[in-house]
């Protein structure tokens, strides 16, 4: 990448995520400024604002340190691609599909890849059940442990598990008013537990890193356990796996990826049960790079510092819609 390119980071945005990703978009354009490019920050809270910050500054790159709806779902990109300016991470489909949940488990089961068991349902927050949603859930869902989680969001934001059916309600409510707290419908997943080992593939350019298994202290790995050190062990690579169950994790990671036609750096979430089965639960298709983050610890165990990586994520900029010469 030509380092006389005016670079703009995307950081903040208005969704859920916020906090996380100012924090992301903090680390990247230190790295950034560090190796001697000329990089400043967009905070793009006010999208109306956007493209006048673009124009302005006078931006020739977007790097995407969003991470939740408006700048993960492909709203971002598209708005990058009306405006020709090349930006880092998956293109606009890709980005919309890996966003939504219920439409990704689709393609991703469609494609032979293993993904546990999964609902989708709208919901209001404040709005209570039907009858008949009620009855069918409690039939469906009987004696299942579950997860209910937002279909369009991530950093693990309004995730509940539910041991019980009688528990089903009030975490559907907290789903909901994650995912849309002023009142209006929102798509939510219940998601069939399968018990196993967590662990995370991040992939670079089509290069996979280590896996990396995911322990926390306690529960689950919700958003506390994720942003708060050491709430949660990570171990690089994972001990719990033989060297035949990473390689086949790696192989089926890496095929979700291409399957929902990801680029740049992406992790994938997964799930190997006893039987030897990977199971995809989504795609992060812009990971975090807080001091906490996953992507920059599978790196940093590749031997890929931090300015390298960033480096990397820069070089991989384009457009979906033209070739773009760096």
């Amino acid at each position: 990448m030509d380092k006389g390119k005016k670079i703009g980071v995307l950081l903040g945005g208005s969704s859920s995520e916020r906090e996380v990703s100012l924090r992301s978009g903090a680390a990247l354009l230190s790295a950034y400024q560090r190796l001697g490019y000329t990089a400043v920050a967009i905070d793009t809270q006010s999208g109306r604002d956007l493209p006048r910050q673009l124009l302005e500054h006078g931006i020739e790159v977007a790097v995407i340190a969003l991470h939740g709806p408006i700048g993960e779902d492909g709203t971002i990109q598209g708005l990058l691609e009306v405006m020709q300016i090349p930006y880092t991470g998956s293109g606009v489909t890709a980005s919309a599909i890996c966003m939504n949940k219920a439409l990704s488990k689709r393609l991703l089961q469609a494609a032979g890849i293993a993904t546990p068991a999964w609902e989708e349902l709208r919901l209001a927050a404040g709005a209570a059940l039907s009858a008949e949603q009620r009855s069918h859930l409690s039939e469906a869902w009987q004696g299942i442990p579950l997860f209910v989680k937002p279909s369009s969001a991530g950093s693990s934001v309004g995730i509940c598990r539910v041991g019980d059916v009688a528990e089903l309600e009030t975490a559907l409510q907290a789903a909901a008013h994650a995912a849309a707290p002023m009142g209006t419908e929102a798509d939510i997943i219940l998601e069939q537990e399968i018990v196993g080992h967590e662990i995370t593939l991040a992939v670079l350019d089509g290069m996979t890193m280590p896996l990396i298994e995911i322990r926390p202290e306690s529960g689950f790995f919700d958003y506390q356990n994720k942003y708060t050190p050491g709430r949660t062990r990570y171990l690089i690579p994972s001990p719990s796996l033989s060297e035949a169950e990473r390689n086949k994790a790696t192989a089926t990671g890496l095929a979700a990826g291409n399957v929902l036609g990801c680029r740049g750096l992406y992790r994938v979430d997964m799930i190997m049960d006893a039987q030897g089965t990977a199971w995809v639960l989504e795609i992060n298709t812009i990971p975090g790079q807080t001091e906490t983050s996953l992507a920059p610890k599978a790196a940093a165990a590749s031997g890929i510092a931090f300015e390298e990586m960033a480096q990397r994520i820069l070089a991989g900029a384009t457009l979906d819609s033209c070739c773009v010469h760096k």
